[in-house]
This record gives structure tokens, C-alpha cells and sequence, in this order.
């Protein structure tokens, strides 16, 4: 428990007192003045003493930290000290340079000869307590605080340090003296009494802390705050009719009070009533007085607690459900709810209403539509990808995502053009932060949808960037392997990419069919025959539509190896499977091989 005044600092700052450490040594006569213009010069000191000599050449090292020449500085300090040993000023400041160099010990040294030397200089002896405090040397800290108490027994926040560092020792029967001697001084205050009271509460002492949240009570009647955190106190020490009587009673004139509200709910959770525990929570959430900020703290403490817990949902869900039936200023609510159904495993048809209502709220919330693209794609939702995809490209998203997946969709609907123009936009919105195998898809995307409009060239610049990228892709090297074939042109480059492949997917029928045809372009049947059978070999009886262009290529191979009939029957089942040859038919009647162009 921290005391509301916390003066202490996180570290030891140069304070402005430099000049006040020196209340004692008199003023600055004019010889101190011709001393330091003589330093400056580079002539020796002609001060008439020690001590003038001292704070001739501390005032010079004033001058130097000011100029942030703090090597000089920190000469010039210890110049001083060695002519008078008395200096205070001298040795604050070397402290705070030892300090930020890190000799802890010599800086708490320094601080404390300083205020041996000047005992009543209450600025330099409070300096001592911080250094004490930040170097965790609580009880040092403790008993110059006492000292200073007595010494200066009007500074009020002394004492507010000692009760500080009593309460960070939780010696919680020393902060109440402490504060008791406050209150002496300042007079009795609500911000007094409320820090006694949690001590009280601290140290367990349940008659003294009714007593002072009494007195707080009737001396502020119409803050209801108080009168709640009687009933509380009575809960904490399991006198549940009491706390019940006292919150029914400031119920009857303060219903839509937001601390009482909190404190039913809280009473209702410690007795396990969990059905009055979810009413109230839920008229604690829906109350018009209750801040959106605290409002969602209060619902990701719910969540939370459920979540560590493993609670049944059923009494955080429609607590959620029924918030979001309101009208929401920003999507946090359904935000927190969406994200605690998925931790809780919710079943993605419950789940998906409240993505959308996210959407609906901020069409541009990218959580919510990336959830909701994650379902889609997973149930192969090809309109719904479109849909929440070009949404996304319609607000101009930056993100390169949504154009790689609406023209995935478009390319399985068959829209070509739409879909090369989706990824090329895509390809517009990357960045050196962006995924690079999102890039190199993005590529490969696009040099397939390149071919199928008719532009090999491009298509081939496409998979040239791709492969820059990423240069073992066995889809795209076979891609590219077979578009060169049908070409026939850089055969031997489209080889060199196929055998690539096939290291990658030595089995993969599609990429051996590559391979056999790049070498039946070349003229060499008989190895062409080979891989082809190897082809045949891993189809078997699964042969499918999908299939149909493989079994001519092994029609054709067998074609110009002399085999007519077994050609033949390859044909024959190319058609059957339905292939988009068009010289099938003629292959056929003709019972020869008729090229493609």
C-alpha cells in the first residue's frame, strides 16, 4: 500500500541548492571575484585565504558544470574541498557526480560528511535521505528522517518521507504515528484519515479502522463513499449481515451509486452467490455513470479472472451479449468480447456476429476482418473472402494482404484480369517490412494469371522476380520449366529448372509430367518414355479429369516411340477424362502425333 504523498524521486537530481548549502560562508566579497577572474585567465590565485581560495574555485566549478564541462567541474570541486575541508557545497555536488558514475559509496560518503559538517542545513541532510531511499538503505533513511523530525519539527513532509519509508517496510503501526503526528500539525483531513484508515486495515485492526471510516462518515454525510467502505469493511471480516444491512440501507437513497454498485457485486462473489453476483455486475455495467475506461477495465478483469479460473462462459457471455446490445462509441467491448469466445473456444457461428458488429462500428477494424478471413478461408468461402477483401482494398488499406487474397479469389472464380489486377496493386502496397513469402506468392500469382491472359513474357519477368526471392519454389521453377517447353525455347534451361523441382518433389506427377515433356521437346523419346511411365506409375487407377492433359502427353511420348497402339489407347483416355486438347480428335483419326501449334 503506497501513502498518496510519495515525495521521494527514482533518482538523486541536481537540486537547486548549491548556493543555500553555502548560507554560512558569508558573501561573495570582491577578492572572491578577482580569484576567479584570475582562474580564468590561467593566472595563480591571489585570495588573501584558504577559505576564499576554496570558494573562489567552487564558484569556478559552478561556472564549468553550468557550461556542462563537467571533467573540470569535477576537478575544480576537489581543488576546493583540499583547501577547505568545510565546503558543503562542494561536496553535494561531487556526491551527484559520484552518484551518476555509479560509486555509490562514495557519493553516500560525501553526502554525509556534508551534512556532519553543517548539521542545520536541512536541504543537503534531506539530499542524504533521498540517496539513502534510492540505494535501498531503508533504515538509514529512517533514522536521519527521525532526526531531521525533531531537528525541524514544523516540515510536515519529512514527516510524509519517514511514513513512506515505514510503509515500504510495512511497519504499518509506525505510519499511523506517523501520520498521528501529521495530523498535529496539519490538522485533521480526509486524506489523513483515509490513509490511517488502510493501515488500520492493514495491520488488522478492525475497531480502530471502524472508528476513523466513522468518524469520515458523519463528518462528510453526503459522500456516500464512506458509508460503502463500512459495509466493505464488515464483508472483509465476514460479518455479511452487516455489510448486507449497511448497503441496503445507502441502496434506498443512492441506487445508482457506482461504489456501491461495485461493493453488492464484490459482497454476492465472496458469498458464491453467482447468479446475484452476474445481476450485479451487469447493473454496475450498464450504468450511465460508469466511464467507458473503467467500464472496459472492469470487463477485462471479468474475462481475465474467467479465463485464469476456466469458469463456466455462461457468466461472462451474456454480461458481454447484453452490453453490446447498446450503442458502442468504439468496438473495446466487442473487441474484448471477440477475443475472449476464441480463448474460450466459441464456436466460430458465434463468434463471427460479433466480428461483424466490430466492422460495422469501424469498417476499417483490422482484427475483426482478419478473424473473419481466417474463418473464410478456412471454410473455403471464396465469395466471402471477395467480400471482406475488397471492403478492405475499397478503403485503400496499406496492407498487401488483402490484395494477394482477393485475387486468389477472383483467380478460383475465373476472373483473370480481375485478379492479375488485384495482386499487381498488391504488389504496389509492399514494403521492406512486409512477409516475404506474401511477396514471393504475390509474384508467382501473378505470372500464372500472365500466361492464362497470353503474356509469357510477363509471365516469365514475374517468376524471374519471385524466384530472386525465393530460388528452390518447386511450383514455380515447374511453372516456369513447362511454359518455356510449350515455347520451345531455353529447353535447356527449362530442364535445369525441372530437375530443381523434382529435388524438392521427386514424386509429384504433375512435375515429372514437366520433365517428360521438356524431353520430348528436345527429340529424346526414349528417356521422355521413362519419366512418363513413372507418371502413369503414381497415378495408377486414381487418374482423374484433373489428369486428362498428363495421360495425352504420355499418348504423344508413346506416339513417337513407335507404340501406336498403346499411344492410341492414351488418347482415347485423355478424351475420356476430358481434355482441352485441341488436336485430340485429330490425333485419333489419324492415328499420329499432331504438334499443338
Amino acid at each position: 500500500m503506497m501513502l498518496k504523498r510519495n515525495i521521494f524521486v527514482v533518482v538523486l537530481l541536481f537540486w537547486a541548492v548549491d548556493m543555500m548549502a553555502q548560507k554560512k560562508s558569508g558573501k561573495l566579497q570582491r577578492n572572491d571575484v578577482q580569484a576567479v577572474t584570475d582562474v580564468q585567465d590561467g593566472r595563480s590565485l591571489q585570495a588573501e585565504t584558504a577559505k576564499e581560495k576554496a570558494y573562489a574555485f567552487f564558484l569556478e566549478g559552478l561556472r564549468m558544470f553550468h557550461q556542462e564541462k563537467h571533467a573540470e567541474a569535477y576537478d575544480l570541486f576537489h581543488h576546493a574541498l583540499a583547501l577547505d575541508s568545510q565546503l558543503v557545497g562542494a561536496y553535494y555536488k561531487l556526491s551527484n557526480y559520484e552518484y551518476f558514475l555509479h560509486n555509490d559509496s562514495a557519493s553516500v560518503e560525501l553526502l554525509e560528511e556534508a551534512s556532519q559538517q553543517d548539521a542545520d542545513n536541512y536541504w543537503v541532510r534531506q539530499a542524504l535521505v533521498t540517496l539513502y531511499a534510492n540505494k535501498n538503505r531503508d533504515e538509514d533513511a529512517i533514522a536521519e528522517l527521525e532526526r531531521l523530525s525533531k531537528q525541524f519539527p514544523r516540515k510536515t513532509e519529512v514527516l510524509w518521507m519517514l511514513g513512506e519509508m515505514y510503509n515500504k517496510k510495512q511497519d504499518y503501526a509506525n505510519v499511523v504515528k506517523t501520520l498521528d503526528r501529521v495530523e498535529l500539525l496539519e490538522g485533521k483531513s480526509e486524506e489523513l484519515s483515509m490513509q490511517k484508515f488502510r493501515n488500520y486495515v492493514q495491520m488488522k485492526d478492525e475497531k480502530k479502522a471502524f472508528e476513523e471510516m466513522t468518524e469520515l462518515a458523519e463528518e462528510y454525510p453526503n459522500d456516500v463513499r464512506y458509508r460503502v467502505l463500512i459495509g466493505d469493511l464488515y464483508a472483509d471480516n465476514g460479518k455479511y449481515d452487516k455489510a448486507f444491512a449497511v448497503y441496503k440501507e445507502i441502496e434506498k437513497e443512492h441506487p445508482d451509486n457506482l461504489s456501491l454498485q461495485l461493493s453488492i457485486a464484490n459482497y454476492y462473489q465472496m458469498r458464491g452467490e453467482d447468479s446475484l453476483y452476474q445481476e450485479a455486475m451487469e447493473r454496475l455495467i450498464v450504468n450511465e455513470q460508469l466511464d467507458d475506461d473503467t467500464r472496459v477495465r472492469f470487463l477485462q478483469g471479468i474475462c481475465y479472472q474467467s479465463v485464469q479460473q476456466n469458469t463456466d462462459t455462461a457468466q461472462v457471455l451474456p454480461l458481454l451479449h447484453k452490453l453490446l446490445t447498446y450503442p458502442q462509441k468504439d468496438t473495446r467491448v466487442a473487441e474484448l468480447c471477440a477475443r475472449y469466445m476464441i480463448t474460450r473456444d466459441a464456436p466460430k457461428s458465434a463468434v463471427k456476429p460479433v466480428l461483424k458488429q466490430m466492422l460495422d462500428i469501424d469498417p476499417e477494424q483490422e482484427l475483426a476482418r482478419n478473424q473473419l478471413l481466417s474463418y473464410a478461408i478456412e471454410d473455403e468461402d471464396t465469395m466471402e473472402i471477395v467480400r471482406l477483401c475488397k471492403t478492405a482494398v475499397d478503403y485503400n488499406s496499406s496492407d498487401p494482404v488483402y490484395y494477394y487474397y482477393l485475387g486468389i479469389a477472383y483467380y478460383q472464380l475465373k476472373k483473370n484480369k480481375e485478379a492479375l489486377e488485384s495482386m499487381q496493386k498488391g504488389l504496389g502496397k509492399v514494403t521492406d517490412k512486409s512477409n516475404l513469402s506474401l511477396i514471393t506468392n504475390m509474384y508467382a500469382v501473378c505470372g500464372d494469371l500472365h500466361h492464362l491472359l497470353g503474356n509469357d513474357k510477363k509471365a516469365f519477368e514475374n517468376y524471374d522476380s519471385c524466384l530472386l526471392y525465393r530460388p528452390d519454389d518447386a511450383l514455380v521453377l515447374n511453372n516456369y520449366a513447362y511454359y518455356l517447353s510449350l515455347q520451345k525455347k531455353d529447353l535447356a534451361r527449362a530442364e535445369e529448372m525441372s530437375k530443381r523441382s523434382l529435388e524438392k518433389e521427386a514424386n509429384n506427377p504433375t512435375y515429372l509430367d514437366t520433365y517428360a515433356w521438356i524431353l520430348f521437346q528436345q527429340k529424346r523419346y526414349v528417356e521422355a518414355r521413362v519419366a512418363i511411365d513413372s507418371v502413369l506409375v503414381l497415378l495408377g487407377d486414381s487418374v482423374s479429369a484433373d489428369d486428362a492433359n498428363l495421360v495425352e502427353h504420355a499418348g504423344d511420348i508413346y506416339m513417337k516411340c513407335g507404340q501406336t497402339e498403346r499411344a492410341l489407347e492414351l488418347w482415347k483416355r485423355a478424351k475420356q477424362l476430358g481434355t482441352d486438347s485441341a488436336t485430340i480428335d485429330d490425333k485419333i483419326r489419324k492415328k499420329k502425333y499432331i504438334d499443338y501449334k
